[in-house]
């Protein structure tokens, strides 16, 4: 039963009609989830540390294969020795381009995103935070609905408080759905 699901599954994915998934007038919405637990040591001291990440966009193409939007995110740090809490929400705009014609089943696309943050830990620190971020990816359309999204990027964050800044190279693997509109 289980192989005749799956493979009825997999002819729906890959037989559906292919056109429109990134034209003008069409909404994508799409994210990932994190979660990352580690146990390290300093001092004859050991800590453990669990980061929990949610990030998502939500962009709308305003011209074939040129979509803009927001891009929301949520961390959650938690650190047992000492215990401390670090909770961080961001927003900001985003762009994205596909470079091949809006038919071809994988695509590839550049992304450019801003987000403004804020963080706030169970000591009471509160502290802002920009983040400049350019990833490139590459698109795996299974249908006109659903694309597998790899990703390969670099990240700047600059804190405001103390002017301490990070970067990030980063490497992701995602799904969006591309919502057409009615003909």
């Amino acid at each position: 039963m289980k192989k005749t699901i799956l493979l009825i599954l997999i002819s729906f994915i890959f037989y559906r009609d292919m056109d429109g998934q990134i034209t003008k007038g069409n909404w994508m919405i799409g994210g990932a989830a994190s979660f990352k637990s580690s146990i390290y040591g300093f001092g004859g001291a050991s800590s453990k540390q669990t980061i929990v990440q949610l990030s998502g966009d939500v962009g709308y193409f305003i011209l074939d294969k040129f979509a803009a939007g927001l891009k929301p995110g949520y961390n959650r740090t938690e650190t047992n020795n000492p215990h401390i809490i670090v909770n961080t929400y961001e927003i900001g705009p985003f762009v994205r381009y596909y470079f091949l014609p809006e038919e071809a089943r994988v695509n590839i696309f550049p992304q450019l995103s801003y987000q403004y943050g804020w963080m706030k830990t169970n000591q009471g620190v509160k502290q802002n935070s920009n983040d400049l971020s350019g990833i490139l990816g590459c698109a795996v359309f299974f249908n006109s609905s659903v694309a597998l999204e790899f990703t390969l990027g670099y990240s700047h964050y600059l804190y405001n408080n103390n002017a301490g800044k990070v970067n990030n190279v980063i490497a992701g693997i995602g799904f969006h759905f591309h919502l057409e509109k009615e003909q």
